[in-house]
């Protein structure tokens, strides 16, 4: 049996895409977000490394989602990569390498496809440390919080409410 198959124009684009994954009963190996799994979209493979995120609330859509270390089975989770344009009703089935086998694939999660959307907000939590000198209402000056470069590059993007 021969089957031949061709994209539309608008299915070649690249974007950010979003896949509703649910973990697998079988799978118990530990899977890490942004890490290299195959996506199996229809007759397409995906090789992409998705950032794991769970909705805020189940009940209203919103743009917004939880960033998330691990792959967990107990939630559906949101999988968010750059990668080639998927129809939305697409089922996805989702695997990893197998540590000490090369060509051996292990299935670890499926799914469906979610419309792609490049403004989804991913948020992550981060705790910062300093010394509070002064606290107002809804003001405080911090003292001592970003003596390492590494936090100053990180932060810099980020605009600075000043009066």
């Amino acid at each position: 049996m021969l089957v031949l198959s061709t994209l539309f124009p608008h299915e070649c684009k690249i974007t950010t895409m979003h896949f509703k994954l649910k973990r697998t009963l079988e799978n118990q190996e530990i899977v890490p977000s942004k890490s290299t799994m195959e996506f199996s979209c229809g007759f397409r493979r995906l090789v992409i490394r998705p950032t794991f995120s769970a909705e805020l609330t189940c009940t209203s859509k919103t743009d917004k989602v939880r960033y998330m270390r691990f792959l967990r089975k107990d939630v559906n989770v949101i999988a968010s990569a750059y990668c080639p344009f998927v129809m939305q009703p697409c089922k996805i089935i989702t695997f990893t390498k197998r540590e000490n086998q090369s060509v051996d694939l292990n299935v670890v999660a499926s799914g469906i496809a979610l419309p792609p959307d490049p403004l989804k907000i991913i948020l992550k939590r981060i705790v910062l440390t300093g010394y509070p000198l002064r606290v107002h209402k809804k003001r405080a000056t911090i003292r001592y919080m970003f003596f390492d470069p590494k936090d100053v590059k990180y932060f810099k993007p980020v605009e600075i409410y000043t009066q």
